[in-house]
C-alpha cells in the first residue's frame, strides 16, 4: 500500500468524523433543553477528530518511508500507539458515563461509576508498569474498556425496555449512539491483539486493519450523523 492508497481509506474517515462533529454542533444549536450528556458527546466528537488528525503523522511517515516526518524515525514516537492508548482511556471512560446518564436505576449508575474509576486507575497503572505505551495498543485498555462499554450499553438497553422511550426510539439520540459504538468496538477490538504486526513486513495485516477501520468508522459515524439529523427535527430535546 502506498501513501495515496492510505489516504483513499483514511480521508473518508476524517471527513465523516468532521461531519459528525458538525452535525452534533448543529443539533445543539437547533434544539432546546439539550441534556449535558449530549453536550459532552459533541465535545468528545471534536476531541476525536483532533486526535485522529494528530495521529495521522505515523501512517504518513510509514507510507512515505519516513521521507515525511523523518524526525520520528527510530524514536519512541515512530508509532502513534502512545496517543491512542491515552485516547482510549478517555473514550472507554466517556461512553459508559454517557450511557449512565440515561439510566435511572441508582444501583446500575453507581456500578458504572465505580467500574469507570477502577478502569481509569488500573489503565494508568498498566501503562506505567508495562512497555506497551509506545509500542502497541494496550490489550488491557482495549479489552477491559470494550467490556465496560458493552456492559454500559446492555444496561442502557435494559433501561429502555423499562421505560416509555422504547415507543419513540426513532427520535432518541442515545439509541443511535449506542448502536454505532457497540458495532464499531465489536469489530475493532479484536484487531488490538495484533497491533504489533502493523509494520512494513506485514502488508496483509496492514491492509486488513485499514479496511476494518474504514468500514467500521463509516457505519458508526453514519449512525451518529443520522441520529443528530433526525433528532434535531424536534425543537425540544430530552436526549
Amino acid at each position: 500500500m502506498e501513501l495515496q492508497d492510505y489516504f483513499v481509506f483514511a480521508l473518508p474517515v476524517y471527513v465523516l468524523e468532521l461531519i459528525a462533529a458538525i452535525a452534533g454542533t448543529y443539533y445543539l444549536k437547533k434544539t432546546d433543553n439539550v441534556q449535558p450528556a449530549t453536550k459532552a458527546l459533541v465535545r468528545f466528537l471534536w476531541l476525536t477528530f483532533l486526535v485522529e488528525i494528530i495521529a495521522a503523522y505515523a501512517p504518513v511517515a510509514y507510507f512515505t518511508d519516513y521521507r515525511v516526518f523523518d524526525f520520528v524515525k527510530d524514536t519512541l514516537f515512530v508509532r502513534n500507539n502512545w496517543l491512542y492508548n491515552l485516547y482510549f482511556i478517555v473514550c472507554f471512560s466517556f461512553f459508559p458515563l454517557y450511557f449512565s446518564y440515561y439510566i435511572k436505576n441508582n444501583s446500575w449508575k453507581l456500578l458504572l461509576y465505580f467500574l469507570v474509576a477502577v478502569f481509569g486507575i488500573s489503565s494508568v497503572i498498566s501503562l506505567l508498569t508495562t512497555d506497551v505505551f509506545f509500542k502497541e495498543d494496550s490489550k488491557f485498555i482495549n479489552l477491559v474498556g470494550a467490556l465496560l462499554l458493552f456492559l454500559s450499553v446492555v444496561l442502557f438497553y435494559f433501561e429502555l425496555l423499562r421505560s416509555n422511550l422504547i415507543l419513540n426510539l426513532k427520535r432518541f439520540l442515545p439509541m443511535y449512539i449506542s448502536i454505532g459504538v457497540f458495532i464499531f468496538y465489536l469489530c475493532i477490538t479484536p484487531l488490538t491483539f495484533f497491533s504489533g504486526y502493523f509494520n512494513s513486513e506485514n502488508d496483509t495485516f496492514v491492509n486488513l486493519q485499514v479496511h476494518m477501520i474504514l468500514y467500521s468508522n463509516i457505519f458508526m459515524y453514519s449512525c451518529f450523523i443520522l441520529g443528530f439529523i433526525l433528532c434535531s427535527r424536534k425543537k425540544k430535546s430530552y436526549s
